[in-house]
């Protein structure tokens, strides 16, 4: 039997209640629930993160179960928890991935962080070192642990440090190492070093980074930026001048490589005619010339030497003596002339020695073709009185004159 169409209607109407769908006016949607009744309860789970929180709710529906009443319930909150965010940061930021520990954590627990390395080396000669914490947990220990009963924020401390080379071409200076940033510190050296063998390190003036500074032997620096410091000696020789005579000019102290001006005096003569000459320099060097220059590449010493000259005096005797020379030859020539005078005068004719003088009478004395007469060859006479002299006397035997 074929159904009428309104007995389809009724069939779908009895269907829609028993499967609990609401047919009514929009108006009864929100009416308050009944007291009594049965219902069915859809539930709902939600999740949020807000304001560096994260929130969790629970809620249900109610629905009316039975027929005729209309109504439907509001949403019930009745649950929910919190989380909450731990930030790890570093200071300076761009050693960020040396800490760990920053996330999300529930309310109430512990988060654990930590600086991964005490020292982080970014350069040769600049490095950063872990001082403390800062921001919600201070400390120096690398490691660290807040309670998260709100959002927090932890900063690991770097330090910058710097690092210092001090040297020197003539000691071992102190101060060479790591100083933090912003540090003041001295170094002091030494004037001199040596000196006991004629070798000497003199201090000359402090490098920094390569551009001379001051000369003082006490050097203070500030680190601001790595630094390499140079403290710089003068190499320096001894040169000894010696000498027996006059005064010596250029012992002393100088630098290596240079020139000594070196010199001595001339001497006074120690007698008439006789001088003290230079004879040349002699030692570590040879030089001829009473004043030079010594190039100082080591310790030296150099003595002048002497030589005495008695050329002045040589000649004087000299003439001395050929002027003594001379008076005795025009001596002995004005006697020798003389003696001759004498001589022709007794030889003229007539002239006879006297008895009474004690000569001998010449005989046998010829006039000569002049108006003179030569004495016989052979026989000596006296040059004072003419008497002639036996062969061997020394003396004449009439006057007593020594025999020439």
């Amino acid at each position: 039997m074929r159904s009428s169409p309104w007995a389809k209607i009724a069939v779908l109407a009895l269907a829609m209640l028993a499967l609990g769908v609401v047919i009514g006016p929009v108006s009864q949607v929100y009416a308050a629930p009944p007291d009594h009744g049965y219902y069915r309860y859809r539930h709902h789970y939600s999740y949020w993160y807000y304001g560096g929180r994260w929130f969790s709710s629970y809620s249900y529906y109610s629905y009316p179960y039975s027929y005729p009443y209309y109504s439907y319930s509001y949403p019930n909150y009745y649950s929910y928890y919190y989380q909450y965010q731990l930030t790890v940061n570093t200071d300076p930021t761009s050693l960020s991935t040396q800490v760990k520990g920053g996330g999300s954590y529930n309310q109430g627990s512990s988060a654990s962080f930590s600086a991964q390395q005490n020292i982080v080396q970014v350069s040769q000669d600049t490095r950063y070192v872990f001082s403390h914490w800062g921001g919600d947990y201070s400390g120096t220990d690398p490691t660290g642990t807040v309670t998260m009963d709100k959002s927090k924020t932890v900063t690991a401390i770097y330090e910058p440090q710097y690092y210092c080379s001090v040297t020197s071409n003539a000691v071992s200076p102190e101060g060479t190492g790591w100083y933090n940033e912003g540090d003041t510190f001295t170094i002091t050296v030494p004037l001199q070093v040596g000196g006991n063998d004629g070798r000497r390190y003199v201090f000359d003036k402090w490098a920094i980074d390569g551009a001379n500074s001051q000369t003082g032997t006490a050097l203070t620096l500030q680190m601001n930026t790595p630094h390499k410091v140079v403290a710089q000696y003068k190499q320096q020789f001894y040169l000894k001048v010696a000498t027996d005579q006059g005064v010596p000019a250029g012992e002393g102290w100088y630098d290596a490589n240079t020139d000594a001006q070196i010199s001595v005096s001339t001497p006074q003569s120690p007698s008439y005619g006789v001088k003290i000459v230079f004879n040349g320099w002699q030692g570590d060097v040879q030089y001829v010339s009473q004043s030079t220059k010594v190039l100082m590449n080591g310790p030296k010493t150099v003595t002048a030497t002497w030589r005495t000259d008695a050329t002045v005096l040589h000649q004087t005797i000299l003439g001395i003596g050929l002027a003594a020379a001379l008076v005795i030859a025009v001596i002995g020539a004005y006697v020798l002339s003389s003696r001759r005078g004498k001589e022709v005068t007794m030889a003229e004719p007539g002239n006879k020695a006297s008895v009474e003088s004690g000569t001998t009478e010449l005989t046998n004395v010829q006039p000569s073709s002049n108006t003179s007469q030569r004495k016989p060859l052979g026989k000596k006479y006296c040059a004072d009185c003419g008497n002639q002299l036996p062969r061997s006397s020394k003396f004449c035997p009439e006057c007593g004159a020594k025999r020439l």
